[in-house]
């Protein structure tokens, strides 16, 4: 033979000719190959080669259209495989094993992705809807908060489309009995008209277009009425930031949204009582509170796009300001990719949905190769079998349809099985994960689409082994050993390249998972640059409390165990929703900058070990120099261009503030964004801004007695609950998307190497069966277990090594991608892959040795006594 068939191409032509013409063919074309290798070269002829026999094939001679069997015949290949499986009951459970956990591990990632690709798609306008984003055209910043101003000129704009604006505006509602409505918003009449929800009562055109309207989601409306027949009903509706109440008129009770959409909300208002309360705020572009989205017709987005810039010159003139610019994002893009726009709290991510996926398609193809190596590798105890079968006139599609047969059953059986146990488990799963998972993202389509999958897989799992046994021989020939040699080691730089794909995977994925670990305790662990520890951060929703801030914060700093407290209007890690334009001598009349507001009193920044990188404290509370004085972070000076800025005066929203201090930058965000620039300042109450949070650095030793205190001092100011929490825990909570990420990672790799021990297990079982002999001759002449390990692990060992080196690279590039998407990310290196490797030649030189010592318990003399 001049060269060596590839064997995908022999399995090819095995699975497509008789052996009479498949010799005949193979004549032919290796004469025209050493013909052609002569004068054009052997990489040209090998190419003709393998094009001519590919061609060759004469389809309606291919065995299965020859020799179809009958259909009694199937009911026979049943019942072979069942007695079969059977009487193998270890080997056969060995196969269902890898299968059931390859193929449960895909169908869980599997209604992960689906879940996360339904996400919004319930609202019927959901292809026609587009998210109004603010834009930087100078950094290309995005944010999805945005002023009146944003959707009131699109409409008047374009008049062909629809807009509907709705900004968050905590209320407390209720007469005897008040709830606090976190959710609550202020939208516009034509809410309904964009989004689609169910109505338990109400009109959905009319429901919030007059003042003083609202409408309920059924959870609020039992809670506070134990009904939803309350249409009509007044209640009373007190608004935090402006310390106004209304009396509302319930006009309509929806179903509760579903967690498949990120349109959330427990009440709406209408938005005719917030422009009366903010009116002054209204007209302000810079003024940004809103979400703002639009509906627009078929085939005129591109118009849209198109006049956005004509729009923006018609209201700023032709020099309009450098970082203002509107941008549009598809309603069914925003939950998978809104995680670089500002202000975006949205779980979905693309990137995960892609890893995910990939790791369900990795899962799989190690558990369809870990059976195809098994059932090769048990062709061989099958041959008298086979052979029998050849002698008394089995053709080669009656032997391939056997073995199809039995993948099929094994397969599917495994597959519902492995799917059932997933559906057992799916609560324990989702709390495990924080998921929302359930059947409702599935249509009764995908379940067919399961079926059809399942027996794909089987057929494919089915069709290398099936071709493997049509080569055993007939029985009775002479030579049989060497015969049945043929069929170990004519497959076997299959079998290791499978088994090193699944080594490559297991790799990969615990170095992954050990990596994803890293970054997650990076980010809960890294300096923030203030002290998180021991503070108690305490929450307060009611305007009238805020007046009595400064009392109860005294109250609170002489209780036992609280070593010192502080006002601030921003919680921590803060969301930072306040943003006011800033100006300062000198800046460039077309330029404009913004700058976040934060309202503090003075002893804030000795109470977070916030050291001072110029300048001093505020002096006293809000007093005359207090009023007129800022504080600034680092990143905020930075972008103010004068030099000696302690002392300087500057404009912030037309207000001229003199900068008294600039302090260490810090991270009052989480790690998500980067610091950002920030103004301190002392507010009076009834400001947007003014202090609304209690802080207190306590003693934790003596948190179980001071807690009880803490409250009881709290219930002198108000009939509220004590909300608290503790600052260094709320930092980690923002990293529990890392947390949950990290943990289903692990748990996958878990399930990759689970698949890949089930495979190795019976691999090595079947190996040691076949040189029992060997083994026993060794022994008897003084062979040690280590030289024993090494002769049987020196194959696997280097199929190991080949695996390792080429998961390295791969898992270093795509990992070093990922954690592109973090600001603060850990260094990562080749050697961070080192634990991974070790764990998994720690674990396959474990399965080799238990086999080997349950094999050297067996005498010698009775496995050598027929020699």
């Amino acid at each position: 033979m001049p060269f060596k068939i590839p064997a995908w191409l022999q399995i090819f032509l095995d699975f497509t000719c008789d052996l009479d013409f498949q010799d005949e063919l193979l004549g032919d074309l290796f004469e025209l190959f050493e013909r052609e290798a002569s004068n054009q070269g052997n990489k040209k002829a090998k190419r003709k080669f393998t094009r001519r026999a590919l061609f060759s094939v004469r389809w309606y001679r291919l065995p299965a259209f020859q020799q179809i069997p009958h259909i009694m015949l199937f009911q026979n290949f049943y019942k072979v495989a069942v007695r079969h499986a059977a009487r193998h009951r270890s080997a056969s459970s060995i196969h269902a094993l890898g299968l059931i956990l390859g193929l449960g591990a895909a169908f869980y990632i599997g209604l992960y992705l689906k879940t996360e690709l339904y996400v919004d798609t319930m609202h019927q306008h959901s292809e026609q809807l587009y998210r109004v984003l603010r834009e930087n055209p100078q950094n290309g910043d995005r944010s999805i908060v945005t002023s009146s101003n944003h959707g009131q000129k699109l409409k008047e704009a374009f008049p062909f489309i629809k807009m509907a604006r709705f900004g968050q505006d905590p209320v407390k509602i209720g007469d005897q009995q008040t709830l606090l409505l976190e959710d609550f918003y202020w939208a516009d009449s034509t809410f309904f008209d964009l989004f689609t929800f169910d109505f338990i009562a109400g009109d959905p055109k009319t429901c919030l277009k007059e003042i003083n309207s609202i409408v309920l989601t059924e959870s609020k409306a039992m809670h506070l009425f134990q009904s939803t027949d309350i249409i009509g009903q007044t209640i009373k509706v007190k608004v935090y930031d402006s310390n106004e109440e209304f009396p509302m008129q319930i006009k309509g009770v929806v179903k509760d949204p579903s967690d498949y959409t990120h349109i959330q909300f427990d009440g709406l208002g209408s938005m005719a009582n917030a422009e009366k309360m903010y009116a002054q705020l209204v007209p302000n572009w810079y003024f940004s509170w809103l979400r703002t989205y639009i509906q627009v017709p078929d085939q005129r987005i591109a118009e849209v796009r198109a006049g956005i810039p004509g729009m923006i010159t018609a209201i700023f003139g032709d020099d309009p300001p450098m970082n203002f610019g509107i941008g549009l994002q598809p309603f069914s893009a925003i939950y998978l990719h809104s995680q670089d726009i500002e202000k975006s709290t949205l779980k979905g991510s693309i990137r995960n949905l892609q890893i995910f996926g990939a790791i369900g398609l990795l899962i799989l193809l190690i558990s369809l190769l870990n059976f195809i190596n098994l059932a090769t590798a048990r062709s061989v105890t099958r041959a008298k079998e086979v052979g029998i079968r050849k002698v008394v006139g089995a053709q080669q599609a009656g032997i391939i349809g056997q073995f199809l047969v039995e993948s099929l059953l094994f397969t599917l059986g495994s597959g519902i099985i492995g799917i059932g146990l997933v559906l057992l488990t799916l609560p324990k799963l989702n709390q495990l994960f924080g998921f929302k998972l359930s059947l409702a993202a599935l249509a009764w389509t995908d379940f067919f689409v399961i079926i059809l999958a399942l027996i794909v897989l089987g057929i494919l799992a089915g069709l290398i082994p099936a071709i493997v046994m049509t080569k055993i021989p007939s029985i009775g020939k002479e030579d049989q050993g060497n015969k049945i040699d043929f069929g170990i080691n004519r497959w076997s730089f299959t079998r290791k390249m499978f088994v090193g794909i699944q080594y490559f995977v297991a790799i990969a994925l615990v170095g992954a998972s050990m990596v994803f670990y890293q970054q997650y305790n990076y980010l809960k662990n890294f300096d923030l640059g203030f002290n998180p520890e021991q503070l108690l951060h305490i929450s307060v929703e009611d305007r009238k409390i805020q007046e009595q801030l400064p009392l109860l914060k005294e109250q609170i700093s002489q209780l036992g165990g609280v070593l010192g407290t502080s006002m601030t209007g921003e919680d921590l890690p803060s969301a930072l929703n306040n943003t006011w334009g800033i100006r300062w001598t000198g800046m460039a009349p077309d330029r404009n900058e913004a700058i976040n507001i934060v309202g503090v009193d003075q002893d804030y920044f000795e109470l977070l070990d916030i050291p001072f990188a110029e300048g001093e404290n505020f002096r006293m509370g809000y007093e005359v120099d207090s009023a007129k004085s800022v504080i600034l972070n680092e990143s905020a000076a930075k972008i103010i261009e004068v030099d000696d800025l302690v002392g300087q005066t500057i404009s912030i929203d037309d207000q001229p503030k003199r900068v008294v201090g600039i302090v260490k930058d810090y991270h009052n965000t989480s790690l998500h964004s980067t610091i950002q620039p920030l103004a301190y300042m002392i507010f009076p109450p009834g400001f947007r801004v003014s202090a609304d949070n209690v802080l207190a650095r306590v003693e934790t030793d003596n948190i179980k007695q001071l807690l009880p205190q803490l409250e009881q001092v709290w219930s002198q100011f108000s009939s509220d609950p004590f909300n608290y929490n503790f600052v260094d825990e709320a930092f980690a909570g923002a990293y529990e998307k890392e947390k949950r990420f990290t943990t289903l990672i692990s748990s996958f790799s878990f399930i990759a190497i689970a698949i890949s021990i089930v495979g190795l297990f019976g691999l090595i079982n079947f190996i040691i069966q076949l040189k029992l002999k060997e083994i026993g001759i060794r022994r008897v002449l003084g062979a040690s277990k280590g030289q024993l390990l090494s002769l049987l692990g020196k194959e696997f060992l280097i199929v190991f090594i080949i695996a390792s080196i080429l998961a390295i690279p791969v898992a270093y590039y795509f990992l070093g991608d990922w954690l592109t998407n973090y600001e603060y990310r850990i260094n990562l290196s080749a050697w961070q892959m080192i634990p991974a490797i070790l764990l998994c030649l720690l674990t396959s030189v474990s399965v080799i040795w238990f086999h080997l010592q349950r094999a050297s318990r067996v005498n010698p003399s009775e496995i050598i006594k027929t020699e």
